[in-house]
């Protein structure tokens, strides 16, 4: 009776041990896995910050380019179209007149002026992708959001909820990142165009001289047209991504609609 307990008590010792074993595998198993889903997920959204950053930065010196370049240069034309003193000029209505506003033309001056600043990166950001209001080199630096990941991968539900988040927070960023895009892809259009702008611009002035009698209908257009353009244009660099808030503006996506119109429209009459 004694050696078959015995027996009996060894078979139960080993099946208990090969059962802690499979307990134990499975255990890592279910570990292992919400581990990997975490672990996917966080890849995810630091590949698509990256992509966000490098896209941000992009955005922001190329509002910084257009503004000292583009803009500084029609400055220099404006001054020649000035000069030559049309009667248009003191036309009461905005869409005759051959005169910018005061304002429109003082906020382009700022910008060219703000643009010369040496500035470190993140307040290049700040600067050119926040509202101007809140922004300058002073302000909206700061306003990043981080999101920490340190958090023991116990249970599988804690994983899952921590990889749905982390994915919430992949397809915001994604989000950003189309939007930043999309402005950037509308400024290399419409700069691309206002440069000819203003290239026939400086050509007819080239031709025509100060004597505003030299001038046609088509010239002044061309010359009206111009400066609606750093209008349009000024409009779009100063329309910020971001608010005060850190959150994309409702201002976007107005200005983005307003301003792939404008290039349709411009492209229509050539």
């Amino acid at each position: 009776m004694v050696p078959l307990l015995i027996g009996v008590g060894t078979v139960r010792l080993v099946s208990d041990v090969w059962k802690a074993d499979e307990y134990n595998r499975e255990a890592r198993h279910v570990n292992y896995e919400a581990f990997s889903m975490v672990e996917s997920a966080s890849r995810k959204f630091q590949s698509q910050r990256e992509k966000l950053d490098e896209t941000l930065t992009k955005l922001a010196n190329r509002k910084r380019g257009i503004i000292s370049g583009s803009l500084t240069k029609f400055v220099n034309v404006y001054e020649r179209i000035k000069r030559i003193d049309f009667d248009e000029m003191h036309s009461v209505d905005a869409e005759k007149s051959l005169a910018l506003r005061d304002e429109n033309l003082s906020a382009i001056n700022q910008m060219i002026s703000v643009s010369g600043v040496q500035m470190s990166t993140e307040q290049t950001l700040g600067t050119f992708l926040f509202s101007w209001e809140y922004g300058g080199i002073g302000g909206a630096i700061k306003k990043e959001a981080r999101i920490n990941l340190d958090v023991a991968y116990t249970r599988s539900d804690e994983a899952e909820v921590i990889a749905h988040q982390t994915d919430t927070a992949r397809l915001a960023v994604e989000g950003i990142t189309d939007k930043a895009e999309s402005v950037l892809k509308l400024l290399t259009m419409m700069n691309a165009l206002f440069l000819k702008s203003l290239q026939y611009t400086s050509e007819i002035i080239d031709q025509r001289g100060s004597n505003k009698r030299n001038y046609g209908v088509d010239d002044k257009k061309a010359l009206m047209n111009c400066m609606n353009f750093a209008k349009a244009l000024s409009d779009v660099l100063k329309a910020p991504l971001f608010d005060s808030n850190g959150k994309l503006s409702r201002q976007i996506d107005e200005t983005l609609t307003t301003g792939n119109e404008y290039i349709k429209k411009i492209q229509a009459v050539r």
